[in-house]
């Protein structure tokens, strides 16, 4: 037993295996270099905390091994045990402002904490690292409540704590105290304790001095390799004060409690999973502050971006890469639970790594950490980080860290746009969601910034920061969200404090240019800053991305219940005009006209009066000062003067149907079209217009002053609506001689019609490439007339009448769908969507032209395109074909949507006013039944093809009448089942064939082959063959054979016919059924 002996100085103490060194509960100062024990050490115990002050001070000595200087160490198989006396609460919050000059603050919560100890208060401003004022004070006194603390001193700076967010005040001290000594303070060298074992204890502990920045694996508290741990290990109400190099550390270890931990004034990432195979610890309720990044020359100033980061590589003086980018909470591998933490300061407060995979002593372990979801990451909340990159921001899920391939042994760190792909970790082919739950920031800069596939951020507070979040991934989806942009907190710092928050450069939300699929839900903005005119900036609640003609949206965002306040029309939303394929195709969806103002679903998208954003010069297929108005719809449904936005947005607001929605095409001409790195050789635009302008795209039937055009390029497909309006392509070389269409985003059960000009004699191959085993490639046959290519649902045909090819492009939507599915929102965003986007899907037009001109020569740039062209003469007006009336089936697979009768419906019914013909309004003024199907307001529609979609969704305002449930799909035999999986045989034909266990797992024929109503898949027999019996294949003993039972081959005559039977032995189907919609209730199997 240790007892108190003031002054014992120790060069190494060793607790051999089966013995126990026992620390009693009295004073104690101990000096020593190394602590090693491989029996028990106890310092109290899990029902018995020191109260003594006991201090161990880790000093250098001669003849010590490097992994033992300065260190203790519970070696495998021993059990050490630290228990200090317990302060509550280790950390809390200001419960009001604390001015400059004032001694005393007051707390939140009350604590049991002393006077002689020492207390942190963090910063309040922004740039932590650019000007400290960051504060440690020692307690004179504390009110007998709990809630008041005295300092010795007086504050020098204001910590801010008002009704939006509130600074910390931590407590540093503790009863047992572990240091380093002032010998190696120059060496950044303290001590270190390091479990190696699976049970350790420490609690009530602080490090003062601790940890050795240039030896790896010396950090202040340290699991090492302990592999999976029991419930009562832990590191618990401990501290971290001035610390050389981290805080606390789990390695190798799982099943971890790190909680109600401080740290502060620490070097490098603070609380720091090492590897990235760190698995289900639970680290909750620790504070990180002044957290300072390693390997820079000046740790204040903004180095690199998201897009342009340096490359940080280890070295002897920065061991740990990642450390460039320190953060208060560094986590390589996220299926942990992180909850309740709060982090001051750091590159970053928390830091979600994208790391490929595991590292260190465990990079052998076959793990993916970048497919790890989120364990739970709730209740977290940063501050005053975000500012040292450009874009940077307070909780940030990216990042990149592996070793250098070229010697296998470097680490390399950079911050990017990497992209997380969470999936179970149970089960890796599922894919989940990466979640991050009730998190709060202020002052952090974007704020939260992730790429991660199918991100969910629900639960987020920002405040007083650049950007309200930077939320981005495939899908994203934000609920129940406050971005509250400049509080008077924030309009201090810009007033008071230069070089801090500024006024410019303050965005709430920005809408990705690429194929990011935005859904948002229950978003509060507000507070906009206001423009700077001088700096000419535009600051707004969101803010496109539109600067690039290599990368284009397809439908951007889906979103409802945003609530603007204090937000002036002209910054709601920022759009600045630019010649650019990401400004033409901008768009977003206000489900519920929320956001537009205008109470009703809305399409928002880009539009110009002026300018058609081409050519200026004679060559201009259209001229440049025509209107863009490729998005306009029905101009009597469409308006530019968007009730909650200026004209200087630069967008069109129309009413929105769900068979006119957003989709995309994408035109590949073989040996024409560009990639994107094709495009960047090109020379920069002449007079602001791309050298690669490639024609036109416009609606149908609408020529000269009413056209509604869209220039196009080599480098792009052609984003815009779906529906009779159609999709014209008017190349300005010509014919071109072989192009893909590719369908790579067009909504379940909608379609586009496609045309472009071809001379007469033209004959054609037009064949479905659907790239799978699932559906047969197939030729389009071609019909005798225009009715005939529209009355094919699956779009099987096409059409040429001399002129103009048109056929119908159409998703056949087999399963499980090749491509990303379509992103639905849950909860909050429940009825939102984002249509999937296809990979596998294109219609190919060979094109025979007998006559083939070259006269204009086809040329572009001095590049000979006559191999890929037949030139034709002739404006876009010559050929635009004629407004398509005749009736078709537009939406083949509907759903439960709200939609919106129009204007003139509502003033013909006796609803004058804008604002009461929306569905709230209407199902408020008890008009439901009037609108529902046999209604007399869908009597009252004059346009037959608009009454029968609506009465396909159940009449007007079915989702506000309570008819259905918002997105709800009826089961049916849906008509895209495309001519090669039928061969003109309906779904009733096919049943006796037992053609239903190949169709029903395709998503087809599911109302006939009894899926829809849960009776089952017929039992009836499907043939293996046509010249053998399945009673000989059941004679012969076949009938459990895997290759028999897995194509569901006999199931009647072996006695295995049942619905449930057939699809237990075919995984593939279950997997494939369980994805098909039907209405709540409707049982599948």
């Amino acid at each position: 037993m240790l007892s108190a002996n003031t002054g014992s100085h120790f060069r190494r103490i060793v607790v051999p295996e089966g013995s126990k060194l026992v620390i009693d509960d009295a004073p104690l100062n101990l000096t020593l270099t190394s602590l090693l024990v491989y029996g028990t050490l106890s310092m109290g115990s899990p029902t018995c905390r020191l109260r003594s002050a006991i201090s161990i001070t880790f000093a250098p000595a001669a003849g010590v091994a490097t992994d033992q200087m300065m260190a203790l160490r519970g070696m495998n198989g021993s059990t050490v045990d630290i228990h200090g006396e317990l302060f509550s609460p280790t950390w809390t919050r200001l419960a009001q402002t604390a001015t400059p000059g004032t001694s005393t603050v007051t707390l939140q919560q009350p604590v049991n904490w002393r006077p002689g100890q020492l207390v942190a208060v963090p910063t309040s401003l922004w740039k932590d690292e650019c000007r400290n004022q960051n504060e440690v004070k020692q307690i004179a006194n504390v009110s007998t409540n709990g809630r008041n603390i005295t300092f010795t001193t007086p504050l020098q700076f204001m910590h801010y704590a008002g009704p939006e967010y509130q600074t910390e005040v931590v407590l540093l001290s503790r009863s047992i105290l572990l240091q380093g000594s002032n010998e190696t303070a120059a060496n950044l060298t303290g001590g270190h304790l390091r479990i190696e074992s699976k049970t350790g204890r420490i609690r009530g502990v602080l490090g003062y001095r601790m940890g050795q920045q240039f030896q790896m694996g010396s950090y202040p508290f340290h699991f090492h390799m302990a592999g999976e741990v029991p419930p009562d290990s832990y590191m618990t109400d401990n501290s971290v004060y001035a610390s050389y190099w981290r805080a606390f550390t789990i390695h190798g270890t799982h099943a971890l409690t790190v909680a109600n931990n401080t740290a502060f004034h620490v070097a490098g990432s603070a609380f720091y999973t090492e590897d990235g195979i760190e698995e289900r610890n639970r680290i909750t309720g620790n504070f990180a502050g002044y957290v300072h990044p390693l390997g820079r020359v000046d740790t204040c100033a903004i180095n690199g971006s998201l897009y342009s980061a340096p490359v940080i590589r280890s070295s002897a003086t920065l061991l740990q890469p990642a450390d460039w980018g320190a953060a208060g909470f560094h986590v390589s591998n996220a299926y942990n639970v992180i909850e309740n933490n709060a982090a001051s300061g750091g590159v970053s407060g928390f830091m979600l790594l994208n790391q490929p995979l595991p590292i260190g002593l465990n990079r052998d372990v076959l793990l993916e950490p970048f497919k790890r979801p989120p364990l739970s990451f709730r209740g977290n909340t940063a501050h005053s980080s975000g500012y040292q990159l450009s874009g940077g921001a307070a909780i940030y899920c990216g990042g990149d860290l592996r070793y250098d391939p070229a010697d296998n042994g470097t680490l390399v760190y950079k911050i990017a746009r990497t992209v997380f792909d969470p999936r179970d970790p149970n089960n890796a082919a599922q894919r989940v969601k990466f979640e991050l739950r009730d998190s709060k920031i202020w002052l952090g800069g974007g704020s939260l910034l992730s790429y991660a596939d199918r991100l969910l951020v629900d639960g987020l507070a920002s405040y007083d920061s650049t950007m309200g979040a930077y939320v981005r991934g495939n899908p994203n989806e934000l609920y129940n969200a406050l971005l509250h942009i400049n509080t008077p907190h924030g309009s201090w710092l810009t007033s008071n404090i230069p070089g801090d928050l500024g006024t410019n450069y303050r965005y709430g939300l920005q809408f990705y240019d690429n194929y990011y699929r935005h859904l948002l839900a229950n978003v509060t903005i507000r507070d906009m800053v206001a423009n700077d005119v001088k700096a000419g900036t535009v600051q707004a609640a969101i803010l496109s991305t539109v600067f690039s003609d290599q990368t284009k949206p397809a439908h951007t965002a889906s979103m409802k219940n945003i609530n603007l306040v204090n937000m002036p029309r002209s910054q709601v939303l920022s759009n600045a005009q630019v010649n650019t394929g990401a400004w033409r195709f901008y768009n977003l969806l206000d489900v519920d006209g929320s956001f537009t103002g205008t109470r009703r679903p809305t399409l928002v998208a880009s539009y110009s009066a002026t300018n058609s954003t081409g050519a200026c010069d004679s060559t201009a297929l259209v001229p440049c000062s025509s209107p863009f108005a490729w998005w306009m719809t029905d101009p009597a449904a469409c308006t530019i003067s968007t009730p909650n936005m200026d004209a200087t947005a630069n967008v069109i607001s129309c009413d929105w149907y769900p068979w006119r929605t957003v989709a995309r095409l994408g035109l590949k001409i073989p040996s024409y079209t560009l990639s994107v790195q094709q495009s960047n050789l090109l020379p920069s635009p002449i007079n602001n217009v791309n050298i690669y302008d490639a024609g036109v795209v416009t609606q149908f039937g609408l020529t000269g002053a009413s056209r509604r055009a869209m220039v196009i390029t080599r480098l792009e497909g052609v984003t815009g609506l779906t529906g009779r309006g159609g999709w014209y392509v008017h190349w300005r070389l010509g014919a071109p001689k072989t192009i893909q269409v590719w369908a790579e985003t067009v909504p379940r059960g909608t379609s586009i019609l496609y045309a472009s000009r071809y001379p007469p004699g033209t004959t054609f191959n037009v064949t479905r490439n659907a790239q799978n085993n699932l559906v047969p490639d197939a030729q389009l046959l071609q019909a005798s007339s225009l009715a005939g290519m529209l009355a094919s649902d699956s779009g099987d045909y096409y059409y040429f009448d001399g002129r103009l090819l048109i056929f119908k492009v159409v998703d056949t939507w087999e399963l499980p769908y090749p491509g990303r599915e379509p992103a639905r929102g849950v909860g909050a965003g429940a009825g939102l969507m984002v249509p999937g986007a296809r990979t596998r899907l294109y219609l190919q037009v060979d094109a025979t032209m007998p006559n083939c001109s070259t006269s204009p020569y086809p040329s572009q740039n001095g590049q000979d395109f006559s191999g890929q062209f037949c030139a034709m003469n002739g404006t876009v007006d010559d050929y635009l074909p004629p407004a398509i009336t005749a009736p078709y089936n537009e939406w083949t697979i509907p759903y439960c949507a709200d939609v919106a009768p129009h204007p003139s419906l509502c003033s013909a019914m006796g609803v004058a006013a804008a604002a009461d013909c929306t569905c709230t309004a209407l199902q408020q003024q008890g008009r439901c039944p009037a609108l529902g199907l046999g209604g007399a307001w869908l009597a009252a529609t004059g346009d037959a093809n608009l009454a029968a979609n609506v009465a396909k969704t159940q009449g007007y305002c079915s989702v506000s009448c309570s008819r259905c449930t918002d997105g709800d799909e009826r089961c049916i035999d849906i008509p895209v089942m495309p001519l090669s999986v039928s061969n003109n045989r309906t779904c009733a034909e096919m049943v006796p064939l037992g053609l239903c266990y190949q169709l029903a797992p395709l998503g087809y024929c599911l109302d006939t082959c009894g899926v829809c109503s849960g009776a089952g898949l017929p039992c009836v027999d499907l043939p293996a063959s046509d010249t053998t019996s399945c009673e000989s294949y059941m004679n012969n003993g076949t009938c459990n054979s895997t290759w028999f039972t897995s194509n569901n081959y006999c199931r009647l005559t072996c006695g295995a016919s049942s619905f449930a039977s057939a699809l237990a032995a075919t995984p593939f189907a279950l997997a494939s059924l369980a994805s098909v919609p039907v209405p709540a209730g409707t049982p599948v199997a």
